[in-house]
């Protein structure tokens, strides 16, 4: 028990690092492109939001979602007992998805070449459809590269794979730092420019895995014949993995969809509706998704992604051998630790978003008016922290379990939920609407995956869970009333001062919350950043005796 769970530890401490500087990276490159391009440069940046959300968002199911899930407990099974046919069945995943990808974009293709030709420049239809078409190519390279990603993960080289979307941050900021500003002025040709730069980040992403690859082995063989049980078995899991896991990225996707179909200007009539109806949204309500997401997508990155996807190999062990008390107990921990921290980061996000929008954001084509509506949606997204950083482990233990339908159709019903309550809030607030929904969404989503793990289950310890949450609420609410104090005693609107309150207040705040949480008890953080947590093996040999 000791060894597995130092393992996860030291695993979840590289996905986490890992994803912390990509993370930073992002938010840096979010900030170069908001100054370069502002949020709507006339409906542009929403389209370019729109063209790459498809990859983007495929990518992230493939990767965290169905992968993690379909292909990594075949792979690893296949690899204990016999690494040649590991290696072939690979080869087999790679072949099959290249082929469904490429029909996938050829149709894309075909959609944005009509898209061109009935829809006049400089409608938004015909420049979504303009930047989608050069975008999609991204589509087969950042999926085939998430597969090579989950195979060296199986392996244990965790580093590499947590470090691909640092390319991508990379040859992104060559982009709009270096190439467009020294092209041309037009924002159009500037995403172009930056479309055919996250292509070449792609080719980078999918190629520097391959050596890594090879050092364990790795050598193409297609004899799918060889390999036809696991690749059905990976079929059989893939589509309702990829919507259960990742229920959060098909919300955003919802999201922007929805701002990009309801906006325009302020006078525009919804030419589909007949004209009889006003856009409920400004052109960059997209674009403001895009800006935010960034921000409360940081916790999620850092607790519930890189928790989870440490944690689940340890889960499906466990799973393996029928030890349903060694599921409940790493489940619980996991749990106590990601809703421990994302209480404190939600409420940080909450009272920092004036701040950090504006440090971030409020520079060259980006105004104030962007930056006061990118600050309402990091307000709004940050009601959902909690849920957002809990879905990815919840889900994968049902996976873990071999519960497949449960977590699938939860997603679905919180994509409804999402889609109706976006509709009716749009009217009255405007894009803050669409946040609102989101994290209701969210929050409804991981309440749903608890509440059927325990009830139906026993796999959730509430007792200790609840605990755990009264006491991150207590420490919380006190380090928001630190957090507030420091607000106010530090005075000035420009960036010197924002880097100030950031600063003081994420330090003294911390402290805080660390500090009143120990107080009261709260033993899961030391164990979550110790290396040696906590042994329990005498206890699990007691509860095994008893058995």
């Amino acid at each position: 028990m000791k060894p597995r769970r130092k393992k996860l530890l030291q695993s979840t401490f590289i996905m986490g690092l890992g994803t912390l500087l990509s993370r930073v990276l992002g938010m840096f490159r979010d900030a170069t492109t908001a100054a370069t391009l502002g949020m709507s440069a006339g409906g542009i940046m929403d389209s370019f939001v729109i063209a790459f959300r498809l990859p983007d968002v495929t990518r992230r199911m493939f990767g965290e979602g169905s992968l993690s899930v379909g292909f990594i407990p075949v792979f690893a099974r296949l690899w204990n007992s016999n690494r040649r046919k590991a290696w072939i069945f690979a080869s087999a995943i790679l072949t099959y998805f290249f082929v469904a990808l490429t029909i996938l974009v050829v149709i894309g293709e075909i959609l944005c070449l009509i898209g061109i030709l009935l829809f006049p420049y400089p409608s938004k239809v015909y420049i979504v459809s303009e930047l989608s078409a050069l975008m999609l190519p991204y589509l087969i390279l950042i999926c085939l590269a998430a597969i090579m990603a989950a195979s060296l993960q199986t392996l244990g080289e965790f580093l590499i794979p947590s470090l691909i979307p640092t390319i991508l941050n990379l040859v992104w900021l060559f982009g709009i730092l270096v190439i467009a500003p020294f092209w041309t002025d037009d924002p159009l040709v500037r995403c172009l420019l930056l479309t055919g730069c996250i292509l070449c980040a792609g080719v980078i992403q999918l190629g520097i895995q391959i050596p890594f690859l090879r050092r364990h082995g790795f050598v193409f063989r297609f004899r799918p014949k060889i390999v036809e049980k696991e690749i059905r078995e990976v079929k059989a899991s893939f589509f309702p993995s990829m919507i259960g896991l990742m229920g959060t990225q098909l919300n955003v996707l919802t999201a922007t969809l929805i701002a990009w179909a309801f906006s325009g200007g302020a006078s525009d009539t919804i030419w589909w509706l007949g004209r009889m109806v006003y856009y409920p949204l400004q052109a960059g309500a997209a674009s403001s998704i895009y800006y935010s997401e960034r921000l409360y997508e940081f916790p999620q990155g850092l607790l519930g992604i890189a928790i989870a996807t440490a944690i689940y190999p340890i889960l499906s062990y466990h799973a393996a051998n029928k030890d349903y008390p060694a599921i409940r107990e790493e489940l619980s921990f996991g749990l106590r630790a990601i809703l421990s921290l994302a209480i404190p980061s939600g409420i940080g996000l909450m009272l920092l978003s004036d701040n950090l929008a504006h440090l971030l954001y409020q520079r060259g084509a980006f105004t104030p008016e962007d930056m006061y509506r990118t600050a309402d949606m990091i307000y709004w997204f940050s009601f959902g922290v909690c849920g957002f950083c809990s879905i990815p482990l919840l889900a994968r233990v049902f996976y873990s379990i071999g519960e497949m339908r449960i977590p699938f159709r939860v997603s679905l019903w919180s994509a409804l939920v999402n889609f109706v309550l976006g509709m009716l809030l749009i009217w009255e607030f405007s894009e803050r609407g669409l946040a609102m929904a989101a994290s209701v969404a969210a929050t409804f989503h991981a309440a749903v995956l608890i509440v059927l793990l325990g009830i139906r289950f026993h796999l959730i310890d509430y007792r200790s869970l609840f605990v755990a949450i009264g006491r991150s609420c207590i420490a919380s609410t006190v380090m928001g009333i630190v957090v507030i104090l420091i607000l106010q005693a530090i005075p000035g609107d420009d960036s010197k001062s924002d880097i100030i309150r950031i600063v003081c207040t994420t330090f003294a705040g911390g402290v805080t919350f660390g500090g009143i949480y120990l107080i009261l008890g709260g033993q899961d953080l030391l164990q979550l950043f110790s290396k040696n947590k906590r042994n329990d093996d005498s206890h699990h040999r007691k509860r095994k005796k008893r058995q």
